[in-house]
C-alpha cells in the first residue's frame, strides 16, 4: 500500500492542482466578463447623460436666442466626451448651431 502511494502521490496532486488553477483560470474570466458588461453599461449611461444635457442646452439657448462663451466652452468639452465614448454624429449638428448663436443678445449689444 504504501508502495502504491508512493508511486501515484505525484499524479494525482499535479491532477488536483491542475483542477483548482481551472477553477481559477475559468473564475477570473467570468469575473473579467462581467466587468466589462459593468463598464459597457457605465460608459452607456454616462453617454446619454451627456446626450441629454447637450439637448437640453441647446433647447434653453436656441430660446433664449444667445450662447455665452462659458457654455459654449462646456459644450465642446461634453461633445468631445460624447464622440470619446462611441457618441454618433446627430449632436454635431446640435453644438454647431449652438456655437453659431451670438454670444450676447442682440437687445445687449445696444446699450
Amino acid at each position: 500500500m504504501l508502495e502504491f502511494i508512493a508511486k501515484y502521490w505525484l499524479e494525482a496532486l499535479f491532477g488536483f492542482i491542475l483542477t483548482g488553477l481551472s477553477f481559477l483560470v475559468r473564475r477570473l474570466f467570468q469575473d473579467a466578463k462581467i466587468a466589462r458588461r459593468t463598464a459597457d453599461a457605465v460608459q452607456a449611461g454616462i453617454r446619454c447623460m451627456l446626450r441629454d444635457r447637450i439637448i437640453h442646452s441647446y433647447e434653453k439657448y436656441i430660446s433664449l436666442g444667445c450662447c455665452p462663451l462659458s457654455v459654449r466652452e462646456s459644450m465642446e468639452e461634453m461633445h468631445m466626451a460624447y464622440r470619446a465614448l462611441g457618441g454618433n454624429g446627430a449632436i454635431d449638428h446640435i453644438v454647431a448651431e449652438l456655437n453659431e448663436l451670438p454670444t450676447v443678445k442682440k437687445e445687449d449689444n445696444i446699450r
